[in-house]
């Protein structure tokens, strides 16, 4: 077996496994084409004897379907004549209509119900992905494969249900054909198949553009997206032009794609038109001279040999269409096969694993991390925090805090050592539970364009207002928020725009609280904040003290000077722990000379 056709028999594999659920439908529009082309057969060919009605000529054609006609006219005691003919056709072309509608409305079904399945199946597999491979993704990426890609790709099941629409009438009609003259049908079908084999290189040529034209779909995506979210800094910092000019260089590419994959598509007809129209002009020169010359089946055949190339065009350009469509469909095939490699939650999984139990403490366990082999992030990391203290993490950037969070947060596994909750590897308890028992405050701040309760409340209908209310006030947010016209029920805007930034971050910390989290991490969280609004946010967090676990990442010495204990982090690794008056009172101690100099 050659390299390409074990190409295409594992395509046809990939397409059977990723369309299984639509075979039945698929069937159906098979059955239901048939009978229409069949239909429409019929009536094409009844034609003949009509059209010697209408000339006044002697029925002396012995095709057999128009035999077969005046055979069932005669059974059911019908004259066979112009009228009861004319009838016959008209019903037999409704019917036909009525069919084809069906297989329309079925073809269509097909195609969105696909697209409603697969952008909630990528959507969900993207969203359950584990953090690792999200980190990788380019903004712009995913949204592009569910709109763009997910369309095209279902693009390949509408031509397949024109494929069968096309097959089966060009089928019917080449019987026709052949029942009236063999000798033109052979000539015919003979052409057909050189015009597809002369122009089946245009097939590879469109698949080309495809794969470049859906690379820069998700590029074009990329760059909107990302120049959206920096639209503040491109403005401050005066460089609008220089995005306009890589933005029309990259819509001048997608353009000449658009173009050549367009021209492509014209060109398959440019050619069909002009040579089915010598064809018929050829035949009719040889028909008319000959002796046996009948303007009906003349007629007829013509019309047969016209749609015959109708078809012929129609295949040649749903086969580009389909080829078109290709790369789209194998990058959600690769998105599908990428994100199930990488999935963080098993539902299956994790109902084996045990309950969330804090009633001792958390530890760390000679834990080593790093994101590729030459950057060591930490090495041999071992400390203890037990329930209800107040514990600082600090160190200069790129020490490894965060780090540490995103470990806590089971965003990373260690590559080395054990993180146990009262002596558990945290492994084994269920991640769904996890994440509801931990609460995290950032300094990159996540609000929607929506209300401040449903802020509040995200997503999690159990919330009730009178939780929520009592979050707001131990967010030390609630006198503000009463103060508002619309209290709770104010929009505040895209990623709360209408608020100041303190009181954004309040919201996210009445967000959290709501949940009533067992342990708060606070990893920068007052970083970008005023010295009033940090002032707030440090009260919140001296009332939370001894009633939850808090774990404080900060730059800014005032925020932890309160707390229990403090962690000096350097280069991955523990140089300091102690309380915040002991490590001050060493005056050689890295928290007490960052704190001198701060002062």
């Amino acid at each position: 077996m050659s390299l390409k056709e074990h190409k295409i028999i594992s395509f046809s594999k990939l397409l059977y496994h990723h369309f299984k659920p639509y075979r039945l439908r698929i069937f159906i529009l098979t059955v239901l084409s048939f009978f229409s082309a069949i239909l429409a057969g019929i009536g094409i060919n009844a034609i003949i004897p009509l059209l010697t009605f209408i000339t006044k000529q002697e029925i002396h054609s012995d095709d057999l379907i128009t035999q077969t006609l005046k055979k069932l006219f005669l059974f059911f005691n019908i004259d066979f004549y112009i009228k009861n003919l004319l009838i016959f056709i008209c019903l037999l072309f409704i019917l036909k209509a009525v069919i084809l509608f069906l297989c329309q409305f079925i073809k269509i079904k097909i195609t969105e119900d696909y697209q409603e399945s697969v952008r909630n199946d990528l959507f969900k597999r993207f969203i359950n992905a584990n953090w690792p491979y999200l980190l990788n993704q380019k903004l712009g990426h995913i949204e592009m494969v569910l709109i763009k890609n997910v369309e095209s790709a279902s693009a390949i099941l509408s031509h397949i249900g024109s494929f069968i629409i096309i097959f089966v009438s060009l089928f019917i009609y080449l019987l026709v054909a052949v029942n009236i003259s063999l000798y033109v049908s052979i000539v015919t079908m003979i052409l057909s198949g050189i015009i597809l084999l002369v122009l089946k290189p245009l097939i590879n040529k469109v698949k080309k553009v495809a794969y470049a034209q859906e690379k820069i779909n998700r590029d074009i995506a990329h760059h909107i997206n990302e120049n959206i979210i920096g639209m503040k800094t491109l403005k401050i910092m005066s460089v609008e032009n220089s995005v306009i000019s890589q933005s029309k260089v990259i819509f001048r590419r997608i353009k000449k794609m658009k173009m050549k994959a367009a021209m492509y598509k014209i060109f398959t007809g440019s050619i069909m038109q002009p040579v089915g129209l010598i064809f018929v002009c050829i035949i009719f020169v040889f028909a008319f001279r000959s002796k046996n010359f009948n303007l009906a089946s003349f007629i007829t055949i013509m019309y047969l040999v016209r749609q015959i190339f109708s078809y012929t065009e129609t295949l040649q350009k749903n086969l580009l269409s389909f080829s078109f469509s290709i790369p789209y469909f194998k990058k959600i095939v690769e998105y599908r096969r990428d994100t199930k490699r990488n999935i963080e939650l098993i539902e299956d999984m994790d109902s084996k694993k045990n309950n969330f139990e804090f009633n001792n403490s958390l530890k760390f366990n000679e834990v080593k991390f790093f994101y590729n082999s030459k950057n060591k992030v930490l090495d041999n990391i071992s400390f203890s925090i037990k329930k209800g203290e107040m514990v600082g993490i600090i160190g200069p950037s790129g020490a490894g805090k965060t780090t540490i969070v995103d470990l806590i947060l089971r965003l990373f596994e260690p590559l080395k050592g054990k993180i146990l909750l009262d002596n558990q590897n945290i492994k084994k308890i269920k991640l769904s539970e996890w994440r509801q028992k931990i609460g995290y405050v950032s300094q990159d701040i996540f609000l929607k364009n929506d209300t401040i309760l449903n802020n509040i409340q995200f997503y999690n209908d159990s919330i009730s207002r009178k939780e929520i209310i009592e979050a707001a006030k131990k967010a030390n947010i609630y006198n503000f928020i009463n103060s508002l016209p619309d209290k709770f029920d104010t929009v505040i805007g895209e990623r709360g725009i209408l608020l100041s930034g303190g009181q954004r971050q309040r919201i996210i910390i009445a967000r959290v609280l709501a949940r009533k989290p067992e342990i708060l991490i606070l990893d920068e969280a007052t970083s970008a904040l005023d010295n009033e609004s940090e002032l707030k946010i440090q009260k919140i967090i001296a009332e939370l003290k001894g009633k939850i676990t808090v774990i404080i990442i900060a730059h800014r010495l005032s925020t932890v000077i309160n707390s229990d204990r403090l962690i000096v982090i350097e280069n991955g690794r523990i140089i300091e722990h102690d309380s915040p008056n002991n490590l001050l009172a060493n005056k050689k101690s890295y928290f007490s000379r960052v704190y001198d100099l701060r002062e």
